[in-house]
């Protein structure tokens, strides 16, 4: 009797077993592999940083470079900490968004949880060719420094505002500005800015430590972080760079435990054809911060309204070591509100611009408060001295607030022919050559 029940349970086991694997190979399901599923999406996402010569510490090309990493992989983009972009909303809203989907996310995942096999090289993906390259092709005008600047050992950050010998001979219309970092691991980031007359260039060309350029009247008109992808601006658009100025570039580096040489560069893409609109900026600021210690949840409001309809391509938000979150709240004339944009985790280390797939017309009297919280406590891990009261200011341990909603005016028609950044008539512009 005890051998028949045990025939039973046996035949039961195999029965069940042979059930689940008929089912499991009638669902299609196979294992993970590195080289068929987790290449691609690394691949798309990842390797612009994670390769040789980019910016992040270690390459995630092969499966030999992957392989150690793959529990903090699956950690990290479990979290949604990587790939960083710090903008909510659906996927698809920006250009250039490099968020996962949860279907990737589960890829890795399992990948991970069954060993991170690494499967057949044949169905590895053919393999990309990163250059350090302009990413927009090359330049009409191209900019750098002097000399190449030695960036001293040290735990300290350096800033240094370098200033270019090119001063535009004429109003000039421009479609697009791109900054190369000579040295990308060195440079945290760099801005450029527009530079008066009126600011000496030192002989050397360049000014080192503590200098706010906005403050001596430079208009900052493009940034460069990693991650940073440069805006080429749609047929029609531009911005005037007026007769006389010059660019500046200044670079932030970060702490760096040998000396490194750098020389960045800045491109300048002119504009052609009919420009009807001029860029414009929504400012968004405050100077008259003032972070008391050990706050964690401290919140500043700047307020600015549209004069004009506007239809807005992209926006910005800088902070510094403190800045927790950043929100822009649009009140419509009709009273209603709406969070345009939306940072609920900044980090200074990735400052991106989320330019908006499809452009976001608002009426003329919108009103937009941007609205910046700051963690000056001991639970901020980025926290350099949570007993500090904080006030703005250029250093990287001081405090900024700032928003910027670069947009056109709806109505505005300019009518303005340009060859080469240059105002011409129509029918030069039409000649060979446009």
């Amino acid at each position: 009797m005890k051998k028949l029940i045990l025939i039973a349970v046996v035949c039961l086991f195999c029965a069940a077993f042979f059930v689940t694997a008929s089912s499991s190979a009638s669902d299609g399901k196979r294992a993970v592999m590195f080289t068929k599923d987790v290449a691609p999406i690394l691949q798309k996402h990842c390797e612009e940083c994670h390769r040789q010569g980019g910016v992040a510490p270690m390459s995630l090309v092969t499966y030999e470079e992957t392989r150690p990493w793959a529990r903090a992989i699956k950690e990290r983009v479990s979290r949604r900490e990587m790939p960083p972009f710090h903008a909510t909303g659906a996927l698809g809203r920006y250009v250039g968004d490099p968020r996962l989907t949860d279907q990737e996310i589960s890829t890795i995942s399992n990948w991970v949880d069954n060993g991170s096999p690494m499967g057949n090289l044949k169905d590895s993906p053919a393999p990309r060719q990163w250059k350090n390259d302009w990413t927009l092709g090359t330049p009409d005008i191209i900019v750098k420094a002097k000399q190449p600047y030695t960036v001293k050992a040290g735990q300290k950050d350096q800033y240094v505002f370098f200033m270019f010998d090119y001063v535009f001979p004429e109003d000039t219309w421009i479609s697009s500005i791109e900054t190369r970092p000579g040295s990308p691991r060195a440079v945290h980031h760099a801005n450029t800015h527009l530079v008066p007359p009126m600011i000496k260039v030192p002989e050397e060309g360049y000014i080192a430590g503590d200098f706010d350029p906005t403050a001596r009247g430079t208009i900052m008109v493009a940034g460069w972080a990693p991650g940073v992808t440069p805006v080429m601006l749609p047929e029609g658009t531009a911005v005037r760079i007026p007769k006389g100025l010059r660019l500046g570039l200044q670079v932030h580096y970060a702490p760096t435990t040998k000396e490194i040489t750098d020389q960045s560069e800045v491109g300048i893409y002119l504009a052609n054809g009919l420009v009807k609109k001029n860029l414009r900026v929504l400012f968004g600021d405050r100077k008259d911060i003032e972070i008391a210690p050990g706050e964690a949840n401290q919140t500043f409001v700047a307020k600015n309204t549209f004069t004009t309809d506007a239809l807005i391509r992209f926006m910005h938000v800088h902070m510094h070591l403190r800045g927790k979150a950043m929100v822009m709240r649009f009140t419509y004339p009709d009273g209603r509100k709406e969070d345009v944009l939306e940072v609920p985790n900044y980090d200074f280390n990735w400052q991106r611009v989320y330019m908006l797939k499809e452009p976001m017309r608002v009426p003329k009297g919108t009103t937009v408060e941007y609205i910046g919280t700051y963690d000056n406590s001991v639970k901020n891990r980025f926290n350099p001295d949570p007993t500090k009261t904080v006030h703005w200011g250029e250093k990287t341990t001081d405090e900024m607030m700032q928003g910027r909603i670069f947009y056109e005016a709806a109505d505005e028609n300019l009518n303005i022919w340009v060859k080469k950044g240059r105002p011409v008539t129509a029918s030069e512009a039409a000649s060979k050559g446009q």
